[in-house]
């Protein structure tokens, strides 16, 4: 047999060969039950088995008792952000640029302001001062114990984030791109930095730096009283979360429903982890865990070192709204629920829930912690502020989590008053 006689006949053997051995692990694979094959395990199916969130029959978590301890209606349009604390009360603002101190226990109104031109974003507080961007490019600021104003500064565009204190600058990003630091005691133009795209997040803190996501997929380390860049890290994808700094690392997430972590000080990527949708709340950082809200309706628990997927949870509808860790309690507020949901940490056992008594309505801005209470905003039309009283109690016989928690409706909350507060008895 010639040589290339014999190399065909030999390539002929090796496929027939080949196309043998195939038929014959079909046939073994036939024989295995499907139960006997271990599953993948990605965000999408059954959890891994590690998950240990030091919780046992012997602790179980107490429950948490809502109730209603006054609601203020005095807005005539929705509220505009999230209500902040200053100067020992609770601040309040409208789209419509009204300003309202309340006194977080009865509800009262401190003082109360018209800016006369619309508010796109809440207000900013370093304790004694609030920082409001208007719709039109103004920064403002006021004293927060009577709403004196104080200065007023010119944006050179229209502000596109809620503004943020860092240190003792107002951090605010605008339209064009520009991120700009502003001395918070007098209204001066510190620095400017116009960024690789538009500001997408509101700027967050880390050690001497300023952290900021842009819709190009660019997160930025500025050094904080230059806002000179140190550290970028490119996604791909627009950041969509608040960044968040703890000990060496940073954590966001991205458009294309990934979180990511990345070391602070060269913006190495250290691990990246999806999810079922985007994510926009920011996420919390807690001992060992990260977790992050998601629009897929879940809570993801992750580690925060390594990424690996922990858990998730299932609250019903989408969470788009930062949570708040009360003592040891995490507090959601999924959208459109009208209802705010406390969950036990580190596990999220759920240990209470409040139901907004009002047909057509739900909450609006994220929660508040202030005063062993959480205040929350609502009102598609007229926006309004609801306070509750949190209390706990010891958790009822049998397994942690599976009981339901008791639960108080606020009296007469299906519509509240008009103008002025409406205590509960």
């Amino acid at each position: 047999m010639s040589a290339t006689g014999a190399s065909r006949f030999n390539r002929w053997l090796t496929s027939r060969a080949a196309r043998a051995a195939c038929l014959v692990l079909v046939g073994i694979a036939a024989t295995i039950p499907v139960w006997a094959v271990r599953r993948q395990k990605t965000v999408f199916m059954s959890q891994p088995a590690d998950w240990a969130p030091e919780m046992d029959e012997d602790h179980k978590p107490p429950s948490l008792v809502f109730q209603s301890a006054w609601t203020w209606s005095g807005f005539k349009a929705p509220l505009a952000g999230d209500p902040v604390v200053c100067a020992g009360s609770i601040v309040a603002t409208s789209r419509d640029g009204e300003v309202a101190a309340l006194d977080p226990i009865k509800g009262e109104v401190s003082w109360r302001i018209s800016l006369e031109e619309p508010l796109g974003s809440g207000a900013a507080t370093d304790g004694t001062l609030l920082f409001l961007a208007s719709a039109r490019g103004r920064l403002r600021a006021l004293r927060g114990r009577d709403g004196v104003p104080v200065w007023t500064a010119d944006l050179p565009d229209a502000p596109v984030v809620a503004p943020r204190v860092i240190g003792a600058r107002v951090l605010v990003g605008t339209a064009d791109g520009t991120l700009l630091s502003i001395e918070a005691e007098t209204g001066r133009i510190a620095a400017t930095r116009l960024l690789p795209g538009r500001p997408s997040t509101p700027a967050e803190p880390a050690p001497g730096s300023v952290l900021v996501g842009t819709d190009h997929g660019a997160l930025l380390g500025l050094e904080e009283s230059s806002l000179a860049i140190h550290l970028r890290h490119d996604t791909g994808a627009a950041i969509t979360s608040p960044p968040v700094f703890d000990g060496a690392r940073v954590w966001f997430a991205a458009a294309d429903r990934t979180i990511h972590c990345v070391r602070f000080k060269s913006g190495r990527e250290r691990w990246v982890a999806r999810t079922g949708a985007i994510c926009t709340a920011r996420p919390i950082v807690r001992g060992p865990y990260l977790y992050v809200l998601s629009y897929d309706n879940d809570i993801y628990v992750f580690n925060k070192r390594n990424g690996h997927q922990l858990t998730r949870v299932r609250m019903g509808h989408r969470l788009d709204a930062d949570a708040v860790v009360a003592r040891d309690h995490l507090l959601v507020v999924p959208s459109t629920e009208a209802s705010i949901v406390g969950l036990a940490l580190p596990g999220l056992q759920k240990v209470g829930r409040f139901d907004l008594q009002a047909p057509g309505e739900w909450f609006t801005t994220s929660p508040l912690w202030v005063a062993d209470r959480v205040a929350l905003g609502y009102g598609r039309n007229e926006g309004r502020v609801l306070a509750l009283m949190v209390s706990e109690q010891a958790a009822p016989a049998g397994r942690a989590g599976e009981t339901k928690p008791e639960r108080t409706s606020p009296p007469g909350s299906a519509e509240p008053g008009a103008e002025g507060s409406t205590p509960s008895p």
